[in-house]
């Protein structure tokens, strides 16, 4: 029963590279489509919204905090480059996942990956909704007050969204419309919010004075900036959106590389330079709530700039939300086709080339949470569940880099190479090294492999035991305690061992598209990185993401593991092998 269990939980995706890039969906994305949906979906709340909630709690170095928090983002897209020119099917993190470790890592990643597009569709609803009344007094607000009512309860809004609803609805009527006029609407108001933040910049240094930096740079010290970190690591989330269209990019294995990086480095860019550029107008500790940015510049003389600065808000926050609603149904799409949620999800729509179904029901959740929740302690779980999919998407890279079959492009037929799986499962390549003539092989082998993923595992939970010790033991760490020196000193040994042990393994040499540099250093540093920051957020924010994911589980145990069409592919390879036999 157990090991009928754990083949079940373990299978993999196995990709034929003859129908690699067949797809019912409508391939028709460039690189600038696909840059501007990750520019688009990263560019909006984080500019307008999180950096001046950020600011007063980390001082000018807000600046480092969004610095890590980007290059955390761009480790992981870099790991997300290599699996999209691997495996360039819709899906992102779950699909590359599927393929690697196995089928219930992929459901855990699909399912968080879910929660960070719902939970993200409706906070930005609210957040647009939120600005474009603050334009005409809170009217809409004070009238939806007026003649509902307030709601009282705890987690619930003070008022009912109506105006969130509606953004929602007219987006979603869009996506379901087709995927390019959907690019066409990312890419008008991508372009437009671009200019605003140029405009924030070139005028905004014009009011800059140094002082502002120069009398107190860090005052919360290296704590705040790490904290602040993990709060603006949710600024990046949405770059993953170019790996979910994988199969609606006319070249994604060259596309999505190219426009993950191109899209990160503009985010990085832009995020810097609005975060320097309101430390340096005004004091951090007394930068205006709600609206900070508009409001500095009205503080400054220029009460002009802010309809400008609005225009550009309301494009970034239409992009951000479109950002989160368009890869929710492709999301939905993926696993219903393999059968681990609810396969009519995964229909589509043969004139727009769309999910229909998935498309309006994730509208719709999106727009009942937005209408009625407060989801602002609900940002961080958002943040778990991506950090959660960034960590295993790098250890996906480096347990590919390790394995003899080159994964993603299987080059026989599925029967063939199911056959060819169960064959390596039983007999041990002639290449085959001991442990202890590591250094000896050409090409990896069953036992390399095996060494590396023993090496990989021990090095994430040497990993994880330095961000604890960082986080706990900051103190005794800057007072020098023994025992604190002695941790450092035996994680840092116990790490430095398992790296130069990846190091002498040889790696699959199988040319792609793109390729993770540095491998195995760059992915372990992507591992740190995330883990960190996960281990920075709150207890209560543990508590919820254990909820959310206990119902996923339940949908997976009584449904997914029966239904999956991997599954029943594999039940179908062994009765034609008893058959013949």
């Amino acid at each position: 029963m157990m090991t009928s269990l754990y083949n079940c939980i373990t299978r993999k995706k196995v990709v034929d590279v003859n129908t690699l890039t067949s797809t019912q969906l409508n391939r028709c994305l460039s690189i600038f489509d696909l840059t501007a949906l990750g520019v688009g979906s990263t560019l909006g709340v984080g500019i307008y919204v999180l950096a001046g909630e950020v600011a007063p709690d980390t001082g000018p170095s807000i600046i480092i905090s969004f610095l890590i928090a980007g290059l955390a983002s761009v480790l992981s897209g870099l790991c997300y480059a290599e699996f999209g020119a691997r495996v360039p099917k819709a899906g992102s993190a779950y699909v590359y996942s599927y393929v690697t470790i196995g089928e219930l890592c992929a459901f855990v990643i699909g399912w968080n990956l879910i929660l960070e597009y719902i939970i993200g569709a409706a906070s930005v609803a609210r957040g647009w909704s939120s600005y474009f009344d603050s334009l005409f007094d809170d009217k809409i607000k004070n009238f939806t007050i007026t003649n509902i009512g307030e709601m009282h309860a705890a987690g619930i809004a003070k008022y009912p969204d109506l105006l969130a609803v509606l953004i929602i609805a007219v987006l979603t009527i869009v996506m379901v419309y087709g995927i390019r006029k959907t690019s066409w609407l990312m890419s008008l108001v991508t372009c437009i919010n671009i200019f605003v933040i140029l405009f924030v910049v070139g005028v905004g240094a014009c009011y800059a004075e140094p002082k502002n930096w120069s009398d107190n740079f860090m005052p919360f010290g290296f704590s705040g900036v790490m904290s602040g970190a993990a709060t603006c690591f949710y600024a990046f989330v949405g770059f993953d959106i170019i790996a979910t269209t994988g199969e609606e990019a006319r070249n994604p294995s060259r596309g999505i590389p190219i426009s993950i990086v191109l899209s990160l480095g503009i985010c990085t860019l832009a995020y810097f330079g609005v975060s320097a550029i309101l430390t340096l107008m005004w004091p951090y500790s007394t930068l205006p709530d709600g609206g900070t940015l508009p409001k500095i510049f009205a503080l400054k003389g220029a009460p002009w700039a802010q309809y400008v600065i609005a225009v550009g808000a309301l494009c970034g926050l239409t992009s951000s939300l479109l950002g989160c609603l368009l890869p929710l149904p492709r999301m939905l799409y993926s696993m219903g086709s393999d059968g681990i949620i609810f396969k009519f999800l995964a229909k589509v729509n043969p004139k727009t080339g769309t999910p229909v179904i998935a498309s309006v029901g994730s509208g719709i959740f999106s727009a009942l949470l937005a209408f009625i929740f407060n989801l602002r302690d609900l940002v961080d779980m958002m943040s778990l569940g991506t950090l959660m999919a960034y960590t295993i998407v790098a250890v996906c890279v480096l347990v590919l880099r390790y394995r003899p079959e080159n994964v993603g492009f299987v080059k026989e037929n599925y029967s063939d190479a199911i056959a060819r799986r169960q064959t390596d499962d039983q007999e041990t390549p002639e290449e085959d090294s001991p442990l202890l003539e590591v250094r000896k092989a050409k090409r990896p082998s069953k036992t390399t492999a095996f060494t590396a993923q023993v090496a990989i595992v021990s090095s994430c939970i040497g990993l994880a035991a330095l961000s604890a010790l960082v986080i706990c033991g900051s103190d005794a760490l800057s007072q020098a305690k023994w025992w604190a020196i002695l941790l450092l000193s035996l994680i840092s040994m116990f790490l430095i061992g398992c790296i130069v042990l990846l190091f002498l393994l040889p790696q699959n040499k199988t040319p792609l598209p793109f390729t993770v540099p540095f491998v195995p250093v760059l992915p372990l540093v992507s591992v740190f990185t995330n883990v960190f920051l996960m281990l920075e957020l709150s207890y209560l924010t543990w508590i919820r993401f254990v909820v959310w994911m206990a119902i996923g589980f339940s949908i997976y145990f009584f449904y997914g593991i029966r239904n999956s069409l991997e599954g029943e592919r594999q039940i179908c390879q062994v009765t034609d092998e008893n058959q013949m036999s």
